[in-house]
């Protein structure tokens, strides 16, 4: 599934300002503020936006020491590594590259911790090595994207069989801030005459 230009435009909105309430969003795109709420819920159900942090100065945050390591893997999944990897405290982020390699950054207290870290947390991994690590000396820039990528797709499921929402307009039924997302017409009915009775009692819940 992928998102159109609604999306687009709502996401550019919110990438300019996180904080900017749906009525805002909805001022800034032309849009009405219940298709922005819509459309944020889908946008937030299918993964496509996580979550709303900020984004802090790197000039105010004394984070000690941070370095680069790139991994080279032998007869190991980079995946499952990687995936290990990600779960430590000190990984900022971690990605597999070709070559069956792992780059990843780390945040440290101070530079002599960089090499009991590789040794408790990498080289002890069967068919781990390390090919090089960087000190970072001066973060230039470290923010995320101010324009929305022309690719993106969004990963919805149907809210009765699970299986794959493809259409742009997915049938839909909505419960005040709540969306439930359906792959066909048949799903939608069937949903509707299981739980039927349970909505119309939140929607008589609604103040």
């Amino acid at each position: 599934m992928k998102p159109d230009q609604i999306d687009a435009r709502i996401l550019q909105a919110l990438m300019e300002d996180g904080r900017a309430s749906l009525r805002e969003v909805a001022q800034r795109t032309s849009l009405t503020t219940p298709t922005v709420s819509a459309r944020f819920a889908r946008m937030q159900k299918a993964g496509l936006i996580r979550k709303f942090v900020p984004v802090l100065s790197p000039e105010s945050v004394n984070r000690g020491v941070c370095a680069l390591i790139t991994l080279k893997l032998e007869a190991t999944s980079p995946e499952k590594v990687a995936h290990d990897l990600a779960k430590l405290a000190e990984a900022e982020h971690v990605y597999t590259t070709t070559g069956e390699s792992i780059t990843l950054k780390v945040g440290l207290e101070n530079v002599r911790d960089l090499v009991p870290f590789l040794r408790q947390h990498v080289l002890q991994r069967g068919g781990v090595t390390v090919s090089s690590s960087q000190i970072i000396t001066n973060v230039v820039k470290e923010e995320p994207p101010s324009l929305v990528p022309t690719a993106l797709t969004m990963d919805l499921a149907c809210d009765y069989c699970q299986g794959e929402v493809t259409s742009s307009r997915p049938y839909t039924i909505s419960v005040g801030s709540s969306h439930y997302y359906f792959c066909c017409k048949t799903c939608k009915r069937d949903y509707l005459e299981k739980h039927g009775s349970k909505l119309a009692k939140l929607r008589r819940a609604k103040p």
